[in-house]
């Protein structure tokens, strides 16, 4: 049987070292090519395109698409000004990551967003993000703790979702971000809270399949963790 092919959205490096300063590098961090594997997928990187008429192209044979993490959203890109505790952002990369989202949903092909990934969705979809939780959520936990990527850092509480499925109604994650969603996009719908009320997880309710988590499963099964293997196990293999 043929193993299924994951298309992983990269991001943009850029070098400050060696002969080739502010030269860019198309990447994705090791732990989604090892999650993806341990899962039984095949992966596929995709650089950052400029010319975003081409990028259904790019989907063309692939059998799933995930987001990958990374920087800050330009706020632009949901109608706001940039917060003063907004970090470093690469718009090029936020166009291309929502030109992925509209092609993919145009072609059917499902979709996982994983951090940023998640939050691009929901911004595609015409929801907004909080650009900063410290400055904009009173009360709200610790979300970029001090602590291996691996380890979870907190709970969340799970609604009835295709994540339900998988992990059940409670389970701890691991947690790096400073950003969140805000206003919920278009045919999205909230499947995960952390306990402070920061939405961990959201999913698509029509047409194509799409779901999104805000912590960071794959670096949870680089390291063997079941329940985050099972997720991508399960994606893959959605009907």
């Amino acid at each position: 049987m043929n193993k299924p092919r994951i298309g992983i959205a990269a991001n943009l490096l850029t070098n400050t070292e060696n002969m080739f300063p502010g030269i860019l590098r198309s990447y994705v961090n090791q732990d989604y090519i090892t999650a993806i594997e341990k899962a039984g997928g095949i992966p596929i990187l995709l650089p950052v395109m400029q010319n975003l008429e081409d990028v259904s192209s790019q989907l063309i044979g692939l059998d799933r698409l995930i987001l990958s993490g990374g920087e800050d959203i330009d706020p632009a890109l949901y109608g706001e000004d940039i917060h003063p505790s907004c970090g470093p952002l690469m718009p090029s990369v936020d166009r291309y990551d929502l030109a992925l989202i509209h092609a993919a949903d145009q072609l059917g092909l499902p979709v996982m967003g994983i951090c940023k990934g998640m939050q691009a969705m929901n911004v595609a979809f015409g929801g907004t993000l909080y650009q900063s939780i410290a400055d904009e959520w009173p009360g709200a936990i610790q979300h970029t703790p001090a602590m291996p990527r691996y380890e979870p850092s907190h709970k969340i509480e799970i609604e009835d979702s295709f994540l339900k499925i998988i992990l059940g109604v409670e389970t701890r994650v691991n947690s790096f971000h400073h950003q969140a969603i805000k206003d919920l996009g278009k045919d999205l719908k909230v499947t995960a809270y952390a306990p402070d009320g920061i939405i961990e997880g959201i999913e698509k309710t029509v047409g194509t399949f799409m779901f999104g988590v805000q912590f960071h499963p794959e670096m949870m099964a680089a390291f063997d963790n079941p329940q985050m293997i099972h997720i991508f196990k399960a994606f893959f293999n959605k009907i």
